[in-house]
């Protein structure tokens, strides 16, 4: 494990740093400086090219003059376009002159947004400061781009006016059983939700009767319901694509039929089945069973990481430790507990070493807002229903992961789970520590702002496996790799690569003249322990 400590958080950012699309927003090319003295007489619009020298002495980069301001300033631009932040601190180089007054970036300010969903005012998860996930600023940056696609391996998904067709990327039915499938057939390519009701002692002697819970569309309302149009709800990410993947049933789902949902959904080949044309990048499992993490289970992880795609997991709902529950103790997901609207650990949510962050899932008293059906059985008509538990929680954090990759689409999965854990803002109540409820309370905004500044891990042999994470970096062209990234005539080189970590990823390249403090208070950051480490 490692540890963030102290006042200040050494933040490295990178000149060439992201494949940003939204996150672009926040760079500049301009700054402003003022001078201590006028710099021209009446009608001279341009600073003495000795002032200019001067200023590219201290800086070492070439500041061009573009027009007079007010207050006798100037405004001067970059050779390139850099985070907010950091052309301050180039301003900073600047004001120390004495022949400057100050110097700032000159920032590009933007609306900021506010949906107009008509429940959006209920939705404090989303928003608020204690017990939210702060996505309001996120969302100034980042609403999600269409390229990134979630998936859910769910109990399937129906059809809402506020969850936009247009983003439900085509998705599978991978229930072979059709008692449980509950639809008349086995495996197809339909994942629409026929129900999961169950009568008394379905399930096992002396279980109740249980409605049909909706549960894959209500997930999908959390993470992804339509923002801005006047009507509902809105989801964590906006933009993204939704992919489901159905494997849970009446009674919930068989193990063989989750795994092979999860490697599909990350476009891996799954016999008997057509390959996913759009692999997902998130892949949210909201469901779990007691037990220790299978090999099975772990080796479609240890596939699906490979393939750059981070895989957010339930902790569960029994008030029990989350090492007894699959497939959230498995290793190199993001394993995530639930939080209250006070930021207090959720009564029922598991707990300890294997939680790797909190997001909101709300109670009794305060719910999570989501779309849903009134069909007690089968589907009726759209709803707005209240929602809690770990599987919500989960929910706010795949949506978040969409958006960070929405920001920066060359992270790998080791650095979204290190981005989520770094960003993620300390405990504010003393029912969830950091060997409770992971490394924080998920931040989206912060989460987006690191990722933008995150230069992407590279695949320098091309085989499809990061450089982070491949353990067999040299692989000729056109060689099938497993998991670690080696082929069939490679040898693994013992203790090399694998594991979590903290750390930003050892392949990431960074300017130096870009070094930036930046107070661990302004990214919510304080003393706490990242979670993300070899034995998890």
């Amino acid at each position: 494990m490692c540890r963030l400590t102290g006042l200040l958080l050494v933040m490295l950012f990178a000149a060439q740093h992201t494949q940003a699309s939204e996150g672009a927003r926040s760079l500049t090319n301009r700054l402003i400086v003022k001078f201590a003295t006028p710099v021209a007489e009446a009608g001279q619009r341009e600073p003495a090219a000795e002032q200019m020298d001067r200023l590219e002495a201290q800086t070492g980069m070439r500041l061009t003059p573009l027009r007079a301001m007010s207050y006798n300033a100037r405004v001067l631009a970059l050779p390139e376009r850099v985070p907010a932040a950091v052309a301050n601190t180039i301003a900073e180089k600047l004001a120390a002159d004495p022949a400057i007054e100050y110097a700032v970036a000159d920032q590009l300010k933007r609306p900021y947004f506010v949906p107009n969903d008509t429940l959006y005012a209920q939705q404090w998860n989303l928003f608020e400061d204690t017990g939210g996930a702060r996505l309001q600023d996120a969302w100034d940056r980042e609403r999600g781009a269409a390229g990134i696609v979630i998936a859910l391996i769910d109990t399937g998904i129906l059809p809402h006016g506020d969850l936009e067709a247009v983003r439900l990327v085509p998705g599978y039915d991978f229930i072979g059983d059709v008692d449980a499938a509950n639809d008349g057939d086995g495996r197809d390519a339909d994942p629409a939700d026929p129900g999961d009701w169950v009568a008394a002692g379905e399930c096992g002697a002396n279980l109740p009767a249980e409605d049909s819970s909706w549960h894959g569309t209500s997930v999908a309302g959390v993470m992804g319901a339509q923002a801005d149009n006047a009507a509902g709800i809105a989801g964590v990410n906006h933009g993204s694509g939704i992919l489901m993947a159905r494997a849970l049933g009446k009674c919930g789902g068989y193990t063989s039929d989750l795994v092979d949902a999860m490697r599909w959904a990350a476009g891996l080949r799954v016999p008997g089945v057509p390959d996913n044309p759009n692999p997902a990048r998130v892949i949210n499992l909201s469901f779990g069973g007691e037990g220790d993490c299978s090999r099975l289970e772990q080796d479609a992880i240890d596939e699906i990481n490979a393939r750059g795609a981070v895989v957010i997991a339930a902790a569960g709902n029994e008030s029990d430790i989350a090492s007894r529950h699959a497939p959230g103790n498995c290793n190199d997901v993001v394993t995530v507990a639930a939080i209250t609207r006070s930021a207090a650990r959720a009564w029922d949510t598991n707990t300890g070493k294997d939680v790797d962050v909190s997001a909101p899932g709300g109670d009794f008293l305060d719910s999570i807002l989501s779309v849903g059906n009134t069909g007690k059985m089968a589907p009726a008509a759209d709803d707005f229903t209240s929602v809690v538990g770990t599987s919500f929680a989960t929910a706010h954090v795949s949506g978040i992961a969409g958006l960070i990759l929405s920001a920066n689409d060359g992270l790998s999965s080791r650095q979204v789970r290190d981005i989520l854990a770094m960003s993620a803002r300390a405990f504010p109540d003393a029912s969830c520590d950091l060997t409770l409820c992971g490394s924080g309370i998920v931040d989206a905004d912060a989460a987006v702002q690191l990722a933008v500044v995150t230069q992407g891990a590279p695949d320098s042999d091309g085989d499809g496996v990061s450089d982070d994470i491949d353990l067999c970096p040299d692989t000729a062209a056109g060689e099938a790799v497993d998991a670690d990234g080696c082929s069939a005539n490679q040898v693994k080189k013992e203790g090399d690569g694998g594991g979590g970590g903290c750390s930003m990823s050892n392949a990431t390249v960074f300017d130096p003249l870009l070094i930036l403090l930046l107070l661990v208070s302004s990214l919510g950051l304080a003393k706490r322990e990242c979670s993300f480490d070899a034995g998890k």
